[in-house]
């Protein structure tokens, strides 16, 4: 446990190192994005929305914390080899820990989340205590089982960062952070909600700094798409990081 802390650490310090504002960047990036998305559908095509930077956030927190640790863990493997081949450790603790620090800028943004809930003259609920804890263990879940499988797979595959690129901005757009799940039709919504693990993750997130509600089918849900794909991830990563050594 004291390698996976210092190397979550190391991640935290340097992702950020010699930067001006540090580690304030993890909240800028999906601030200033909302930004963007704010002036295209509020003020250019004036979608009817008051509380739209809060709507938008609710989703986009997380989903930066999610599409930030896959983007880093596929190039984890490589960018550490000279470690891996130096010293045997558990090489999953290195996506651990990007994940780890990840997770870290969310819980950072936290605290936008609720500045902004105060100002649309909502409250948070105690209910939080209860189901910030849940999604963020079914997202940690989620999100290591993908980063398990694209970093052996980039290992041997180094044209894969790239598909994996391409993949997440595909399922920004398939999943309901710039639109409500209701708005996709009723055939598609059900695709929407059991084929893509990320929308009941995403739509319970909004859910729950919305409304403060536990939306508890979306949830179990999601908690069981986490456990397919970690395991998934975990099965992928055990058969190919065997010859790991050899191949970096």
């Amino acid at each position: 446990m004291d390698l996976l802390w210092l190397l979550t650490r190391k991640e935290i310090t340097l992702q950020y190192k010699r930067t001006s504002l540090g580690i304030l960047w993890s909240l800028l990036n999906p601030l200033l994005l909302a930004l963007i998305y704010y002036i295209a559908f509020i003020v250019i095509l004036k979608i009817p929305k008051k509380d739209f930077p809060l709507f938008l956030l609710a989703a986009l927190f997380p989903w930066t914390w999610f599409a930030n640790s896959v983007n880093a863990s596929t190039v984890s493997m490589i960018a550490n080899r000279s470690l891996i081949k130096k010293f045997p450790f558990p090489k999953h603790f290195l996506l651990t820990a990007g994940v780890f620090s990840q997770g870290v800028h969310f819980l950072l943004s936290l605290p936008i989340i609720a500045v902004l809930i105060y100002f649309y003259g909502k409250t948070a609920h105690a209910v939080w205590l209860l189901a910030i804890p849940l999604l963020l263990f079914i997202q940690f879940i989620m999100t290591i089982g993908v980063s398990l499988a694209v970093s052996v797979i980039n290992v041997y595959f180094m044209d894969f960062q790239f598909i994996v690129a391409f993949l997440l901005n595909m399922f920004f757009w398939m999943t309901p952070i710039l639109y409500q799940l209701d708005t996709i039709p009723d055939p598609y919504r059900f695709l929407s909600l059991y084929i893509n693990p990320l929308t009941p993750l995403m739509s319970s997130w909004r859910e729950l700094f919305m409304s403060n509600k536990i939306h508890w089918n979306w949830m179990i849900i999601a908690f069981l798409s986490s456990l397919v794909v970690f395991f998934a991830g975990l099965i992928i990563f055990r058969r190919l990081s065997s010859r790991l050594d050899e191949v970096l």
